[in-house]
C-alpha cells in the first residue's frame, strides 16, 4: 500500500470517527437529556439553527407515523422525534463504516447504570428491500409497564450490484424510545 493511500485511509477513519464522537455527544445531549421533552428538543433545534425538515421530507423516512425531523447542518446529519405510540429520539447520519463505539458505550452505560434496570435485549436482523439493517441495545420496563429502551442501528445495502457500483456506506442512527406496553392476553386466551 502506498503511504499516500494509508495516509488518505487514516484521515477518512479519523474523520468518520470524529464525526461519530460529535454525534454522540449530540444524542447524550438531546436525546438522553432533554427527550422525552419535545419542547426541550424543539427548542435546541432552533438554538442550533438546525432546519426542520418538511412534512414530504419526513413522509419519506417515517411514511405514516407522527414525527418531526430536523437537519443539523452537519453533513446530511438529522435528529428526530417520533411521536407515540413510539415516542423516540434519534440522530441519524451516512458513514463510510461504523467506527469506534466506545463513546457511545459509554455515555449509553452511564444513562443505563444511574437509572437501573436495563437488560440487553436481543439483536435485530433483517432486511427491508436491499437494505440490511442491524440492531442492538439495552431496554427496561417501567411500572407503567411501557419500555425504554437504548439502540444503536446500522444499516448497508445488501444487494451485491449495488455494492460493486460503490454503495457500501452505513446509514447510522442512536435511539432513546419508549414503547407501549405490550398487550397480555386475558386468561383463556392464546
Amino acid at each position: 500500500m502506498s503511504i499516500f493511500l494509508a495516509l488518505l485511509m487514516a484521515s477518512v477513519a479519523s474523520a468518520a470517527d470524529e464525526r461519530l464522537l460529535r454525534m454522540t455527544k449530540l444524542y447524550q445531549d438531546i436525546c438522553l437529556v432533554r427527550f422525552p421533552d419535545d419542547k426541550a428538543v424543539e427548542a435546541m433545534m432552533i438554538a442550533r439553527g438546525a432546519r426542520e425538515l418538511s412534512k414530504a421530507e419526513v413522509k419519506v423516512t417515517m411514511r405514516d407515523d407522527p414525527a418531526r425531523a430536523w437537519d443539523l447542518n452537519d453533513g446530511g446529519a438529522t435528529l428526530w422525534i417520533e411521536y407515540p405510540p413510539f415516542h423516540a429520539c434519534s440522530v441519524r447520519w451516512n458513514a463510510p463504516e461504523i467506527g469506534n463505539m466506545d463513546a457511545y458505550r459509554t455515555i449509553a452505560n452511564t444513562y443505563e447504570n444511574a437509572i437501573g434496570g436495563f437488560q440487553p435485549m436481543r439483536p435485530m436482523e433483517g432486511d427491508q428491500g436491499d437494505i440490511h439493517i442491524h440492531a442492538i441495545g439495552e431496554e427496561r420496563v417501567l411500572p407503567d409497564r411501557t419500555i425504554e429502551t437504548l439502540f444503536f442501528f446500522d444499516q448497508s445495502i445488501s444487494d451485491p450490484k449495488r455494492r460493486a457500483a460503490g454503495e457500501t456506506g452505513f446509514s447510522l442512527r442512536f435511539v432513546h424510545q419508549y414503547a407501549p406496553a405490550e398487550p397480555t392476553a386475558l386468561p383463556g386466551q392464546t
